[in-house]
């Protein structure tokens, strides 16, 4: 129903090459990725989305000549833009993170002492004040090093997706190209520069900076056929959509970012305390809780529970 009445309104942003591009979708239930998908105009996405109501909607960084063909030779590959995946996991190791056992239904602190463990990754100011800090480094790496023009994105869970559009040499880069463009922005192998200056260009300022290495998933970066979140489609991993960002400093984790509003009858599958959207939140498992619509179908999608009703 959420799903459904959002996408209903929601205006997609596609690429305006959408018709060169291969699109897939997750539904819900936890089925396999339905891909091969080729939409001309977003009239049709919008009629298949409203059809299906996936759980997750994607588009390829790769353009192709024939985008529904199944085998990857038949496509006829034209080239990929560049993309770089932030996530708090990587970035932000010191982070909160709660294990809940399936079997007792409550929160251990020794994961190895339950044979079914569900985590649930709790994401404060510090670890988002991380995130934005890496994700400027990485626009300021492509940007003043390489001359590109990347777009930041949130992606809609816990991290930042910054794409690069590329056409030309840039779109055909092979993976392994791609590589040693993740290592360099990541600062892999980048030498260490005594006696530096903040103000020097490249690593050298960056390091005199306290910039040595960022956390970056390089195997997004290598993947030419990746796919990659629509923007302002909705993560089936949290109920948040996935935002443009425009400036990074101004950008805040809430549920803000999250489309449902009103109240739900939610059914907790653990007891635990835990934050989410720097709200407190006490669950006892079996035991019927209202919670505002955003935090119950976020606690929903982290496998915490079940929204079984829309109160108001």
């Amino acid at each position: 129903m959420f799903f459904t009445e959002y996408y209903s309104k929601a205006e997609l942003i596609l690429p305006d090459d959408m018709e060169l591009r291969e699109f897939a979708v997750q539904p819900f239930g936890g089925g396999p990725y339905i891909r091969h998908l080729s939409f001309t105009n977003p009239q049709e996405l919008k009629a298949f989305v409203l059809k299906t109501v996936p759980l997750h909607l994607y588009y390829s960084v790769a353009r192709y000549q024939l985008p529904a063909e199944k085998d990857l030779e038949a496509k006829g590959w034209l080239g990929s833009d560049l993309l770089f995946d932030l996530d708090a996991d990587e970035v932000c190791g010191g982070s909160k993170k709660i294990y809940l056992c399936q079997d007792t239904g409550t929160a251990v602190e020794d994961p190895s002492t339950c044979s079914n463990v569900e985590e649930y990754f709790e994401i404060d100011k510090d670890c988002v004040e991380k995130l934005k800090e890496s994700a400027k480094a990485v626009v300021d790496i492509l940007k003043q090093d390489f001359g590109l023009s990347p777009i930041v994105s949130f992606s809609g869970n816990r991290g930042f997706h910054i794409r690069v559009p590329c056409f030309g040499d840039c779109a055909l880069l092979p993976p392994e190209a791609r590589q040693e463009i993740a290592m360099y922005v990541s600062g892999e192998k980048v030498p260490e520069y005594v006696g530096s200056f903040k103000e020097d260009p490249g690593w050298p300022g960056r390091q005199a900076r306290g910039i040595s290495h960022i956390n970056i998933d390089k195997q997004v970066t290598i993947d030419i056929r990746r796919l990659e979140r629509i923007e302002n489609s909705i993560n089936g991993k949290s109920g948040l959509i996935v935002k443009k960002v425009d400036d990074i400093d101004s950008f805040e984790f809430g549920d803000h970012l999250s489309p449902f509003r009103g109240v739900v009858a939610f059914l907790p599958s653990y007891t635990v305390e835990l934050t989410a959207f720097s709200q407190k939140v006490k669950l006892e498992k079996d035991v019927p809780i209202k919670l505002d619509a955003s935090v119950g179908v976020y606690l929903a999608l982290k496998g915490l529970g079940v929204v079984k009703a829309f109160v108001r």
